[in-house]
């Protein structure tokens, strides 16, 4: 049975069940705020589902959709439900699409009305005198290749597929395609209502402050339309909306129900305070500690503030923070360098490259969206062949595991193939394991190699096939042009796995050209770097991707000057910037703001910490940063400190006898 199933119901809890057991009514919105459980009760309504009505359910066909927000979010309540497929968990595009992929028709037409929308805006923008020569290249490029796309929708036997990504010439829709499609296509046929309310008679929304408002509007107008046979369940908190497309506060029909979550079971109090102070009017009591488990010692936590000179050096201050924290805390853990020790939080990706050594690769797949989702996700089809087979082959050799190193040879290595046949003798296999080591001795810290020094190396000595896309990358001579590479063929291979939406996930093609070329030109170790990062192995995430998450020690950088993220600012929310006139406009109309959305980004990443908090601000005008915290502060005066409130770092080995 699942953890969170095994839990004590709370009254929250209770209601959901309430009104769960009785014929289908209507809908509700529950109010969680961070820590308070918000998963738990979903799953809990989800499990209270199955054992009134599963049975039935099963009988007439019919499933019950959970729609959350992540893939990981996905994951994680398919294994506390035990992967029973009465239950269609899906992320919100996928469900969507799950929906309206059947009727291919309406689907076709909406997607030939949004093309010539494209079109027009195209034309429109290249009217206007002000436009830039290259500019109205680009749009008349956009147009012919909207042109033939439209033409390929023409033809009939043209199925229109769900991608990570659009590419409406290969018939494929991205994510802000269904998204924007569905409630235009329940708007325009109300007998999609129908038939959604009939396959999916109860939907549960998860993290649904984050969720579209037109979406928001078409689930709720299937359960105007079909209430009494379709339920319709919010959960969400609007204070953690960190994404500008969300609806935030979710409007309730006079009919549904409103259940609150007040408590907060994760942080001790002294944590709880702060992010109570930054919730701002909305405080979260704190939950029993003896719900947190048989004999869970009650603490009291740490929760503290520290101001850094961002010109100053940066690893040396936070070292001198991190041992600040393990002395006053008698906590060794905060000096770890795990990622189970301390959880260290970045505004943004970029940001752990950078400490982590892997900028460049980062900047190298910046240049166009599409790309940079993709490398943020560890499936673009360039780095597949790296990660999946270049980095454990050379692992495997360096950790002398000669049994893994043997193993994907057999499966991957056309040198290996016809000593395998039969066709060559074992002389091959010592030249062989000297061609592995070689390998092997590219890929370690001190290494200078490049990517494609890598791939060159796997060429020449034909260790590994790879994807067959990379080859006219590899062949480009240093001024752009082809060069012959006959012995790249050999190692070629056509299908290394498509994208996980059916096709590359490409930017424009000279993007791709500009992105390749920085990626073969990266060191090859910064590869390592990255897919430890975000395989989880360093101790770095980003503000936003910890949401749900929680962890015992966790340390919030803040640092404004060094963010390419212009939509949130911590010395504006801190009062040490003054708010542009754009900003003060938009709070006048009661517009989303930058303090807004910074404040809702800080409770997120503060409100993860289940025993001490720390918050590091890089600032230039440290003096005044501090006078300022010290009077107004989500923190106790006395628990923000600046660099002269702490030892000075200590030398490796400083006080130890012996």
């Amino acid at each position: 049975m699942s953890h969170r199933l095994q839990q004590k119901n709370t009254e929250a809890d209770e209601r959901i069940g309430e009104l769960l057991d009785h014929p289908i009514k209507s809908g509700f919105v529950v109010i969680a705020g961070a820590g308070s459980g918000k998963t738990t009760s979903l799953v809990k309504a989800l499990a209270h589902i199955g054992r009134r009505h599963g049975a039935r359910l099963r009988r007439e066909g019919r499933r019950v959709a959970c729609i959350t927000y992540t893939h990981n979010a996905v994951e994680e309540i398919r294994q506390d439900i035990g992967g029973d497929d009465l239950f269609h968990v899906s992320t919100i595009h996928s469900f969507l699409w799950e929906v309206v992929k059947p009727f291919q028709n309406a689907m076709r037409q909406w997607t030939q009305g949004r093309i010539e929308k494209l079109m027009k805006e195209k034309r429109e923008h290249n009217a206007k005198p002000r436009t830039h020569d290259s500019t109205r290249v680009e749009n008349e490029r956009a147009v012919a290749k909207l042109t033939k796309a439209l033409e390929k929708l023409q033809e009939p036997d043209v199925r229109l597929r769900y991608g990570a990504a659009q590419d409406y010439g290969q018939g494929v829709l991205g994510h802000s395609d269904v998204v924007a499609m569905f409630p235009d296509l329940i708007e325009r046929y109300p007998n999609l209502a129908v038939i959604t309310a009939q396959a999916f008679p109860y939907v549960l929304v998860d993290e649904s402050q984050d969720t579209a408002p037109r979406v928001v509007e078409a689930l709720t107008s299937i359960e105007r339309h079909e209430r009494g046979r379709f339920c319709l369940g919010f959960f969400g908190d609007p204070m953690q909306q960190i994404y500008g497309t969300g609806v935030g506060i979710i409007d309730k029909e006079p009919t549904w129900s409103e259940i609150p979550k007040p408590q907060n079971w994760r942080c001790p109090q002294r944590v709880l305070d702060v992010v109570n102070n930054i919730r701002d009017g909305s405080p979260r009591d704190r939950g029993p500690r003896q719900e947190r488990g048989p004999g869970a010692p009650d603490i009291s936590g740490n929760a503290d503030l520290f101001v850094l000179d961002v010109e100053g050096k940066e690893e040396e201050q936070l070292a001198r923070v991190r041992g600040h924290l393990s002395r006053e805390q008698n906590d060794p853990a905060w000096l770890g360098v795990g990622e189970q020790d301390v959880k260290m939080l970045v505004l943004e990706h970029r940001l752990a490259a950078r400490r982590l050594g892997f900028e460049e690769l980062h900047e190298a797949f910046g240049k166009d969206r599409r790309l940079a989702e993709r490398f943020v996700e560890g499936d673009h089809w360039s780095l597949r062949s790296f990660l999946t087979r270049i980095i454990p082959l050379a692992e495997a050799v360096h950790e002398k595991k000669g049994i893994a190193a043997l193993a994907l040879l057999r499966e991957f290595s056309p040198r290996l193939e016809p000593f395998l046949r039969g066709t060559e003798s074992a002389e091959v296999l010592p030249r062989l394991k000297e061609d592995t080591e070689e390998l092997a001795g590219m890929l370690v810290k001190e290494s200078r190699a490049t990517v494609r020094e890598v791939f060159e190396h796997v060429t020449k000595c034909r260790l590994l096939r790879f994807d067959r896309r990379l080859a006219s990358h590899l062949r480009r001579g240093p001024a752009g042009a082809v060069v012959a590479r006959p012995e790249v063929e050999q190692v070629l291979e056509d299908d290394m796995g498509h994208e996980r939406s059916g096709q590359p996930a490409e930017g424009s093609g000279e993007d791709l050209k500009a992105a390749m070329v920085a990626y073969l030109d990266c060191p090859a170790v910064q590869v390592l770097a990255y897919r430890d990062y975000i395989a989880g192995r360093t101790p770095y995430q980003t503000h936003q991707g910890v949401k749900g998450a929680e962890f015992e020690r966790v340390l919030v950088l803040l640092e404004d000057d060094r963010s390419k993220h212009y939509q949130f600012s911590y010395e504006r929310l801190f009062g040490l910037k003054e708010p542009t006139k754009r900003e003060i406009e938009n709070l006048e109309r009661g517009e989303d703001t930058i303090l807004e959305r910074t404040r809702r980004l800080f409770y997120v990443a503060c409100s993860r910490a289940e025993r001490s908090l720390a918050v590091v601000l890089f600032t230039k005008d440290t003096r005044k940063a501090l006078e300022t915290l010290r009077k107004d502060s989500p923190f106790p005066a006395a628990n923000v400190h600046g660099i002269d409130d702490l030892e000075p770092q200590r030398p490796p080995g400083y006080g130890l006898v012996g």
